[in-house]
């Protein structure tokens, strides 16, 4: 302690330079420490944290695509061109009434999705809703090309679900 108050005391130094020096090495070694601390720590990746909901929506949705499907394929085309969906709700033929039920659910998980999900996710149900519900509408007069395309229109919606929730996109299968 002597030391300093011979340093201040002396007429060889401004008294402040000894609280400028110490305030300017307290500075340099911050810097110096965070500078430090930046190169050496890697920036943390962004993940997408899901909602588990929003997962269950999206299973429920699909879930739904896949009856509405099955039902199409099913039901008797002409019984489905002279029906429309409230009849088709009161009908007393299981294969319609459970296509009617399954539009209904898609129709509501839709809604849901237009409100909650990303934009890529919203324009893949409505894509594949349209098309599950046009096909009930004209009848499916092909089944290979019926599939096909309900396969591609799902697809692309698992793709902009994975995409959304920072997953990897499927590898198709060979």
């Amino acid at each position: 302690m002597n030391s300093l108050v011979e340093a201040l005391s002396s007429d060889t130094a401004p008294w402040w330079a000894v609280p400028l020096s110490m305030i300017l090495g307290i500075l340099l070694g911050v810097f110096a420490v965070r500078r430090g601390r930046s190169a050496s720590t890697p920036e943390p990746v962004r993940t997408t944290t899901s909602d588990p909901q929003a997962r269950s929506t999206y299973v429920r949705f699909l879930a739904a695509a896949d009856r509405a499907h099955n039902s199409i394929v099913e039901v008797d085309h002409a019984l489905l061109a002279e029906a429309d969906l409230e009849e088709s709700l009161e009908s007393d033929d299981p294969q319609l009434k459970a296509l009617a039920r399954s539009i209904v659910e898609m129709d509501s998980i839709a809604n849901e999705l237009r409100i909650c999900a990303p934009g890529p996710v919203v324009d893949a149900t409505v894509a594949l809703f349209g098309f599950v519900t046009d096909s009930t509408i004209d009848g499916v007069t092909d089944q290979d090309a019926f599939r096909i395309r309900y396969n591609d229109k799902k697809s692309a919606l698992i793709g902009a679900i994975r995409e959304s929730l920072g997953e990897q996109p499927l590898t198709p299968a060979r």
